[in-house]
């Protein structure tokens, strides 16, 4: 109910254009510890395992889908624990503000099940993938930027301030533009060159359709920076 709940405020936002950007933080000592293992049973474990497709479409991967397709720039605020589940609702996000001090990784080995071989290796590359993954060792925000988990770190007093930093720049940008951008680089990941140029080519066409693109153009020709209106 909480995914579902979840999602349809996404869409909402998504269809606000008074909304240019999403920042998505944890309330209290963490951004996500991941779910609840104490009451999986067995039984029910076994359930889920014979309807995999229904899990998919209820659960965690719903959330993640519906931030990584979502049309609008999403931030993943991290501080405390992101791990499991929540490192990888923050990695369906666009960007990631980490706070040094937060501990981000993929335990899932480490309880027995499987996790994170979809996506994290397209951020950070096979080795490390293996090394996360096989271990389900954490590491710091400081280092998860360095190896390119993260968009950037912060020292925990300038945490905050990092963050709205990095939502007021992706505000400002042309909202529904990026849009596009973020379909074309999505879904051109990992395909055959000529297909990702493709879609570039299909983003490129529906640019016009946003009256900040106009706006882009124009600011370019008469030499000042662009006011974008998000739509």
């Amino acid at each position: 109910m909480l995914i579902n709940q979840a999602c349809d405020q996404l869409h909402a936002w998504e269809a606000d254009v008074a909304v240019r950007a999403i920042v998505l933080r944890g309330r209290g000592r963490a951004f996500c510890a991941g779910d609840d293992l104490t009451g999986m049973r067995e039984d029910r474990e076994r359930a889920e395992a014979m309807d995999f497709t229904l899990r998919r479409e209820s659960g965690y991967e719903k959330l993640f889908m519906a931030l990584y397709e979502l049309r609008k720039p999403v931030i993943a605020a991290l501080h405390g624990h992101a791990v499991g589940a929540g490192a990888m609702i923050a990695l369906a996000c666009d960007i990631r503000i980490a706070s040094a001090d937060a501990s981000i990784g993929f335990p899932f080995a480490k309880r027995g099940i499987t996790g994170g071989t979809g996506i994290v290796a397209r951020y950070i590359g096979l080795g490390k993938a293996h090394e996360m993954l096989l271990t389900g060792e954490p590491v710091s925000g400081a280092e998860a930027e360095r190896i390119g988990l993260v968009t950037r770190s912060a020292e925990p007093a300038a945490f905050d301030a990092t963050v709205h930093e990095w939502a007021q720049k992706i505000a400002a940008g042309p909202t529904k533009v990026l849009g596009f951008q973020k379909y074309a680089l999505h879904h051109g990941l990992y395909q055959p060159i000529d297909t990702a140029f493709a879609l570039n080519s299909f983003a490129s066409l529906m640019v016009p359709t946003a009256k900040d693109s106009q706006e882009g153009r124009q600011a370019f020709r008469e030499k000042r920076a662009p006011a974008f209106r998000g739509d």
